[in-house]
Formats: C-alpha cells, sequence, structure tokens
C-alpha cells in the first residue's frame, strides 16, 4: 500500500512554491519523514494552521519516489505557547533542529520520539534552558554519543578535581597529565561535571527542583553545544541565535 498512517511532530516547515510546503516529520513508527503538504498554504486549506513547527498530530501520506506528500493530517497539540514566548520558540526551534540533525530518515525512535514530546510539553511551562540540557544529554544517550564522564577518557584515571577539563574531539573529561593531548579543552569545576552526570539519568517530569548557579549552566551549555556540534560536524544555527539572545538580554 502506497497511504500510511503515522504519528509526528512537525521539526522543520519550508515555503515551497506559492501554495505549498516541504515539511520534516520526525514520526513515531518511521522515524524521520520528509514529506509535501501541497496547498497547505492556501488561506482556506484545512492543513493551514497544522502545518506548522512543533504540531504533534496524526498524518496520512501517500508514499512517493523521492518526497511522501501529506493528503491528510489531524492536530493533537500545536503547541501554541511555543510560538508566543520568544525563549521558549527558539528552544523549541533548537531542539527541533537537533532532532533533523541526529535522526536519519527512517530510522525509528520511540523511545526518542516519547521524549521530545514530553520535552515540548514540560517547555511551554519550565525553565526553558534547563529543559533543553536534559533533553541535550538524553539525545546523545539514546543515539550512543554519550560523553565520556566518569573517568579521564584518555588514560581512565579518576578525575577528583578541583577542575576538570572537558574535550569534544575526544569526547569526553580528561586529567591533568592527559590535558595536552586535546586542544580544545573546556575547564569546568567538578559541579559542573556532576550534574552532567546527573542530567543523563534526570527525570524530566521534575526539571523543576533542579538547583543550578548560573556558573554552572554556562559551563555545561557551552560543553554540550561545542560536543554537539563536533559530533553533527557543523554548527548548528539556532545554538547562536540562543548565543545572540542571551547576549542582549544580558546587556539589558
Amino acid at each position: 500500500m502506497k497511504d500510511y498512517k503515522t504519528e509526528g511532530i512537525i521539526i522543520r516547515v519550508r515555503d515551497y512554491n506559492e501554495a505549498d510546503r516541504l515539511v520534516t516529520l520526525f514520526t513515531r513508527e518511521r522515524g524521520k519523514v520528509q514529506a509535501i503538504a501541497k496547498g497547505c498554504r492556501k488561506q482556506k486549506s484545512r492543513k493551514r494552521g497544522i502545518i506548522q513547527l512543533f504540531t504533534y498530530g496524526d498524518f496520512v501520506l501517500y508514499r512517493g519516489r523521492s518526497l511522501d506528500t501529506i493528503t491528510q493530517c489531524e492536530g493533537k497539540e500545536s503547541f501554541s505557547a511555543l510560538r508566543e514566548n520568544l525563549d521558549r520558540m527558539a528552544y523549541g526551534a533548537y531542539m527541533a533542529e537537533l532532532l533533523d540533525g541526529f535522526v536519519t530518515d527512517g530510522e525509528p525512535q520511540e523511545e526518542l520520539f516519547f521524549l521530545t514530546l514530553a520535552c515540548y510539553h514540560i517547555l511551554t511551562l519550565e525553565d526553558p534552558e534547563l529543559v533543553a540540557r536534559v533533553f541535550e544529554t538524553r539525545i546523545m544517550d539514546l543515539l550512543g554519543y554519550r560523553p565520556h564522564l566518569d573517568s579521564c577518557v584518555n588514560c581512565g584515571r579518576v578525575i577528583d578535581g578541583p577542575k576538570a577539563v572537558f574535550s569534544s574531539a575526544m569526547g569526553g573529561v580528561l586529567c591533568d597529565l592527559c590535558i595536552h593531548r586535546a586542544g580544545d579543552s573546556i575547564i569546568c569545576s567538578m559541579g559542573t561535571l556532576n550534574m552532567l552526570r546527573q542530567l543523563s539519568s534526570w527525570d524530566i517530569k521534575r526539571v523543576r527542583v533542579l538547583k543550578i548557579t548560573g556558573e554552572i549552566k554556562r559551563e555545561i551549555g557551552e560543553i554540550l553545544r561545542t560536543y554537539i556540534a563536533q559530533r553533527l560536524e557543523k554548527k548548528i544555527k539556532s545554538a547562536e541565535f540562543l548565543q545572540s539572545l542571551a547576549s542582549v538580554q544580558g546587556i539589558v
């Protein structure tokens, strides 16, 4: 059968022609799917209000040679609160870009799908930066990219502080004797290292009880940003926007 139904989250939308949009869906059953939503930009289209970034719903698609076509869609949650707040929208877009970069077309990632749904729900309510940090660590775990944090990634020596050094290129922390092996070292506190360890197993629903200082937040953000860019082998546009947004807010 060429028609199929799937549950999905819209993680990317681009205008195409005068009336259509190109859509990237992260689906529960089929992983990432590229599709076209024909006529959805028309004023009277029933798809117009559904084919938007962050929308979660049921989709019926027709399988094509290069692109599938969305023939029917029913929205379950629009996450409109994300689009109404600049910070939340920016972090939501960042999470969507991570999914688009890491998830392979046609490869199911059911646990990651449900994590994304949970994070988008919580993103409408809680500190968006903390939600993003938990999402980053968890997506790294689920896709097999978890950084080595328990001991020196080069020699195995226990890291006992008071400072730790993280290398994105080497994929984890380094002890004092091995620092010279990496040219991209980021110095951080042991508190930051311990929090990074904690985030990978933290219940996302309890993110509000996390107590993190501004300095630890900054160090964790820098470590994860550089580590993820290293794994993706490219810069993340939405991460750069978040940095510029934080800079502007800091000045204000």
